[in-house]
């Protein structure tokens, strides 16, 4: 309880500061999934970004630090002036989060839903975020190429990719938009390091 009536201090404050728009850069066109072994190649990446979420009852905003590699994805999510919220480190070992204070501890799905209100799709976001469907799972391509924006469907989840910058060889996502129900999760991906 008292990690989430920080998340929701800290929150507020930042929607008096920050902005989801994203910093210009060179953005290219990306027609279709055709990099998808390729991006399945690298096995380790990093971003720098900013996510908001949206439900029924709530918003917030906030930065974030992603690191994955084969075995763990570490999440740090932290304000506009770079104080840490909360880090989030899940994979084969299950899910671990910090608080505000270092505490940390083992966590389920359900409780991770509890703490946040909606229950983040982990085991699908190492793949969207590169711009792919996750691949143990079925998708369905609702859009693609129009506007440069492509859409698919995976487990219940419309994923909306837009903005896309070449980074190395890869062409990956600027922007991402994750919607579910009453859920709206925007991701701006501000600099990717592979």
């Amino acid at each position: 309880m008292k990690f989430r009536i920080l998340v929701v201090l800290v929150v507020t404050q930042l929607f008096a500061c920050a902005a989801i728009e994203p910093k210009k850069s060179d953005i290219v066109s990306k027609k279709d999934f055709g990099d998808v072994e390729e991006i399945l190649a690298v096995k380790s990446w990093r971003l720098l970004g900013r996510i908001s979420v949206r439900n029924r009852y709530e918003s917030w905003l906030t930065k974030l630090d992603w690191n994955h590699d084969e075995t763990v994805d570490a999440l740090v999510l932290s304000t506009s002036l770079g104080g840490v919220v909360a880090k989030l480190e899940y994979g084969q070992q299950g899910i671990k989060l910090s608080d505000a204070d270092g505490v940390v501890r083992q966590v389920s799905e359900n409780e991770l839903q509890s703490l946040l209100g909606y229950s983040p799709p982990l085991r699908y976001l190492r793949f969207w975020v590169r711009g792919i469907p996750a691949p143990f799972s079925s998708a369905e391509i609702v859009g693609s190429g129009i506007e440069n924006i492509l859409m698919f469907e995976q487990d219940g989840w419309q994923v909306k990719l837009q903005r896309f910058n070449r980074v190395n060889e890869l062409v990956l996502p600027k922007k991402l938009t994750l919607s579910k129900g009453g859920l709206k999760i925007i991701l701006i991906i501000d600099e990717w390091l592979t």
